[in-house]
């Protein structure tokens, strides 16, 4: 019997579609290249937007442009990135077996159709959903996400995202409550969707932890909710909040901080070291969120032993149970005031938690059997 390593590099080739590759800073782009080290034992290729990218050893990295000539420009520009997108994927994806796209618009359309075409074995990860972060980031709407789809809301992205979702064989999201999203909403097949936690890393960090300095990290975006924080803050005396991550809710946020003479600092966006040395430091982690898929930051924060205080939302409560968290009301400044100053220390529970679920080991044995379901049989 062969080995299955050298089995899987004969016989499985992976085009790995992603928006975004390191140095680009997000979720897809770390995903992609820590995933990509650890599917070393098949034949990996990746197709990515951007203008720069780091190379890795063995696995070719296709770039397609976003910056060059007319592509800056909004509209034209989406439209020539599609276009080499499809050019890209006809060239390099023909020659793989099994197409794993991130995402179900920026690439996932497109990755979607030509995959068809050329009759690919498709899975995709799926980690929110474009057509409601749009409407919400544009201030279109002001609804959660689930009253957003239940409306009946989304318009054309909506129906783009679900044509490319059903042309998948699977579909892998990191938590139930987005599995029910696509079942609910997008009439996904239940047994279609598999769940999968995302492996979150933390090197060591040395604590040295601020009395009543509270940290929250986050785009600034309406869904995170910051501005509740800084509500919250605004009844705390003596407490401190330091803000990391930018967003296009920047100048109103602060604005907000200045009228209501809160203790708040905007530390910007910072590397990852420098962010999770800020949490081993604080006090307590802050996430205020009226919506998250699986929130990777209050992972990181159970994993660096520093309190939780969160808002009791689906997504969230995957992670942060009464067992591993401190949970407020959402969208109830005076309710998390209140919780933020009872904190609880469940930190050893947490991160026995999550140091059992949120691991690579795990997140790789799942993944292979989704990606490669023949392979199990061998």
């Amino acid at each position: 019997m062969e080995n299955l390593s050298v089995y899987s590099k004969r016989n499985n080739r992976i085009l790995l579609i992603t928006p975004i590759f390191p140095p680009i800073i997000g979720g897809p782009a770390t995903y992609t290249w820590e995933l990509a080290h650890r599917l070393r034992d098949y034949d990996l290729r990746i197709v990515a937007f951007g203008d720069a990218g780091k190379k890795i050893k063995g696995i070719p990295v296709h770039l397609i442009p976003v910056q060059r000539g007319l592509r800056q420009f909004p509209v034209i520009g989406s439209l020539i990135r599609q276009f080499d997108l499809a050019r890209c994927l006809w060239k390099y994806g023909s020659e793989t077996k099994l197409w794993y796209i991130q995402g179900p618009l920026v690439v996932g359309f497109m990755a979607s159709l030509v995959g068809k075409l050329l009759r690919k074995d498709m899975v995709m990860k799926f980690v929110g959903d474009i057509a409601w972060e749009t409407a919400s980031r544009k201030g279109q709407t002001t609804q959660n996400l689930d009253e957003f789809l239940a409306d009946g809301h989304g318009g054309v992205l909506r129906r783009l995202q679900r044509c490319a979702f059903r042309r998948m064989r699977a579909i892998i999201v990191p938590s139930e409550y987005l599995r029910n999203v696509l079942v609910s909403y997008y009439g996904i097949d239940r047994q279609k969707i598999h769940v999968i936690y995302n492996a979150v890393e933390v090197p060591e960090t040395k604590k040295r932890v601020r009395d009543k300095v509270l940290v929250t990290v986050g785009r600034l975006v309406p869904h995170k909710n910051i501005a509740g924080i800084i509500e919250a803050m605004s009844m705390l005396k003596g407490y401190e909040l330091r803000v990391i991550g930018e967003g296009p809710e920047g100048t109103a946020l602060r604005d907000l901080v200045y009228e209501l003479h809160a203790n708040v600092k905007f530390l910007g966006s910072l590397p990852r070291q420098e962010t999770l040395q800020e949490i081993a430091n604080a006090s307590a982690l802050i996430l205020n969120s009226n919506y998250e898929g699986l929130p990777h930051t209050i992972v990181e924060a159970m994993y660096l032993r520093t309190p939780v205080v969160a808002t009791n939302i689906l997504g969230t409560s995957e992670v942060a149970t009464p067992l591993t968290a401190d949970l407020a009301e959402a969208n109830n400044p005076e309710d998390l005031a209140e919780t933020i100053k009872n904190i609880t220390y469940k930190t050893e529970e947490a991160y026995r938690w999550v140091l059992t679920r949120f691991n690579w080991d795990q997140n790789i044995e799942h993944l292979t059997k989704v990606l490669m379901p023949s392979n199990n049989t061998i």
